[in-house]
């Protein structure tokens, strides 16, 4: 049986904006205006010594953090051109450009595919990419551009909002169960719980013996607790190294940990992350009687659209709807 989590659904739209006024060339090294955007790329170090890139917008009033987290694998969050720029991470220039918030977003350490190389499995990512991501290691990278944003004079320190999509979801909920100051989670087709068992519920969704199907995941799963740190072994399309270290975050339970307020969509219709997996985050939120919003989006998939048709109009109704929900005072 074949089964994959579709991380990197999102990560693969490209959309650009117009060019909007330039601004005059910053002067230190380590930052630098993206064409054409209301972007500047910034570099820094975390903790574990690596070199990251993150961009930031610069809205004309001061406005609170907005940090957008794409899914999983290894594609550019932003990509330069002469004159201009595109991310693949769906409707991150837009927002940026709206001035609503203080738009950030992340690169990973050492992203990046090869020309002709599927950009939705870690099988396609580089050697370096695959030894260095965990679901600790991109923590690092998020706090680190996360505390020397919130140092920026344009940035409204009193609120920060996570928009995770997929495996951002993920994450955003695990930076959230770390940051108090994070006050609201957008969570995007994530996970509710550990990602093992997204694997065990789709046996059931998807296979007609789910007793074998449950076999190939148990085997797995063993190989893959057998050989937690290899980096070439791989899995369902990611190394052994990253599900080892994904399996063993909670979404629901760094969620519970969080003082923030929460906004949980899904496709009902999720082959990729089951819609189930997400409903424990839901129950287990709602049963603590924390802050919750739910969007079930009928009959969509794990992009949010219907199956066989879609429509990015629906999705971008859905991405501003759980931005206006954000741009509300807390109940």
């Amino acid at each position: 049986m074949r089964i994959y989590l579709h991380g990197a659904m999102f990560a693969v739209l490209l959309f650009s904006i117009p060019a909007v006024q330039a601004r005059s060339a910053a002067t230190d090294e380590r930052i630098a205006p993206v064409p054409g955007t209301a972007f500047e790329a910034r570099q820094i170090k975390d903790k574990l010594g690596r070199n990251i890139t993150y961009y930031v917008s610069r809205p004309k009033n001061p406005a609170p953090l907005l940090l957008m987290i794409q899914g999983s694998g290894c594609v550019p969050v932003m990509n330069i051109q002469p004159g201009g720029a595109y991310s693949t991470l769906f409707n991150l220039l837009p927002f940026g450009n709206e001035g609503r918030f203080t738009v950030l977003s992340v690169e990973k350490p050492f992203a990046g595919v090869a020309p002709g190389q599927d950009p939705g499995t870690a099988q396609s990512c580089s050697a370096d990419f695959n030894a260095d991501f965990t679901a600790e290691s991109w923590l690092e990278a998020l706090r680190a551009s996360l505390d020397d944003a919130r140092r920026l004079p344009w940035v409204d320190k009193s609120r920060t909002v996570v928009f995770g999509i997929s495996e951002g979801a993920v994450m955003g909920a695990l930076l959230a169960g770390h940051d108090d100051r994070i006050t609201d989670v957008i969570s995007i087709g994530g996970s509710g719980t550990t990602q093992l068992f997204d694997f065990i519920s789709l046996s059931y969704q998807r296979c007609f013996d789910v007793s074998t199907c449950l076999t190939d995941v148990d085997n797995q799963a063993r190989a893959i607790a057998a050989d937690p740190t290899s980096a070439t072994s791989f899995a369902w399309g990611h190394s052994y190294k990253r599900w080892a270290s994904f399996f063993r975050v909670d979404p629901a339970e760094e969620l519970l940990r969080s003082r923030a307020r929460f906004y949980l969509a899904f496709g009902t219709h999720d082959e990729a992350v089951p819609a189930l997996s997400q409903e424990i985050a839901v129950a287990k939120l709602m049963a603590a009687g924390r802050d919750l919003t739910v969007r079930r989006v009928p009959n969509a998939g794990h992009n949010l659209m219907q199956s066989g048709a879609p429509d990015f109009g629906n999705l971008d109704k859905e991405f501003r709807a759980a931005l206006s929900w954000a741009s509300q005072a807390r109940r």
